[in-house]
């Protein structure tokens, strides 16, 4: 047994204590984390896409999974906490989480994010090869009712794949006409019956957003 700082995550809160775990290692196809495409266990290739074109942009689909032991079923009232020690601090406090591990030999979900420090509400891996420390125990963590069940580590990988999309901007076919001074700025409360200098802009769309043209004088605004 080595003792290690250990801080736990809970939702965003994290509660620092010191705890002494001592890890057998186990095989690495016994447990580990199923992730949200259901694939495989302990591997996860995140999409992530490329908008490229006059409508850029980037989306990462959430990296979502679920600790399963395939020879500890979970029961009312056990638990698994998770370790990852390459996020140890400057005082040895390593992050950590601890999530029900009570049905369908499933545990509560658990949402990661890339990153090299462990922040806010999600568990932080680094891009790659990732070993992971676990304790099954039923009980309260540090009472006297506390019984450890297992413990052991895993081994998880966990990569990008990045693919490119052309994503234009979609215009509208109807002009948006505005009143606006010599210096090309928009007058709001002006009639544009009245307006001396009329203009016109494009409307359209880019990822849900409205986006407008360049402004565009005219010489006459007519309804």
């Amino acid at each position: 047994m080595k003792p290690q700082n250990i801080c736990l995550l809970a939702g965003i809160i994290f509660v620092c204590g010191m705890t002494s775990i001592s890890y057998a290692q186990e095989k690495i196809e016994n447990a580990g984390i199923v992730f949200n495409d259901g694939k495989s266990l302990n591997k996860k290739i995140v999409d992530v896409v490329e908008y490229i074109g006059t409508c850029p942009g980037w989306y990462r689909e959430n990296i979502v999974g679920w600790f399963r032991h395939k020879e500890v079923p979970a029961k009312k009232g056990r638990r698994v906490r998770i370790i990852n020690e390459k996020f140890k601090d400057i005082t040895n406090r390593v992050p950590y989480t601890d999530r029900k591990y009570r049905k369908n030999d499933f545990s509560q979900a658990i949402r990661f994010d890339f990153g090299n420090t462990h922040r806010g509400s999600k568990f932080v891996l680094r891009p790659g090869v990732n070993k992971l420390y676990y304790q099954i125990y039923d009980g309260k963590y540090g009472k006297s009712n506390m019984k450890t069940v297992e413990t052991g580590s895993f081994v998880i990988e966990v990569n990008s794949e990045v693919r490119e999309y052309k994503r234009d901007i979609e215009w509208r076919k109807n002009l948006y006409f505005v009143c606006v001074d010599r210096d090309g700025d928009i007058i709001q409360e002006e009639s544009l019956d009245n307006c001396p200098h009329p203009a016109a802009q494009k409307v359209g769309s880019c990822n849900g957003e409205t986006v407008y043209g360049k402004i565009r004088y005219i010489k006459k605004y007519t309804q």
